[in-house]
């Protein structure tokens, strides 16, 4: 009995080589979803940020008459910048005083920016 010797025509080396091929393409996949969603987390993180800081500004401005200080405010919240405008209330809001805050951050190549607004009473001694 003879047996008859049959040349591999390289199936197992396309395989190797396709299965390779598709799992490097599903880790490419893998990590640019993780760049992404890693930017996605450091703005919305920022915006985060900005807004904790704009409410503890409002509650500071309401409670205690005046904003945090702003060494304070660069130790509590580093890289944040807020601007504060008030002015008297127009129309329905007249005899309420309002406060415009405007936060802003940097996070690499975006600028995240908040608004807040809120109307407290007048201060006292305005003739109310």
């Amino acid at each position: 009995m003879m047996k008859k010797h049959r040349k591999q025509k390289g199936l197992l080396s396309i395989e190797l080589v396709v299965a390779i091929s598709v799992i490097a393409t599903i880790i490419g996949v893998l990590v640019a979803l993780s760049v992404s969603f890693g930017k996605l987390n450091k703005n919305l993180w920022a915006r985060h940020t900005c807004h904790n800081a704009g409410q503890a500004q409002i509650d500071a401005i309401t409670s205690t008459g005046k904003p945090i200080e702003e060494t304070t405010f660069k130790k509590l919240w580093p890289g944040v910048s807020c601007t504060i405008e008030t002015s008297d209330g127009i129309g329905q809001w007249q005899g309420l005083q309002r406060i415009d805050l405007t936060l802003r951050k940097k996070v690499k190549h975006n600028n995240v920016q908040i608004y807040l607004t809120r109307y407290l009473p007048a201060a006292e001694g305005d003739g109310q």
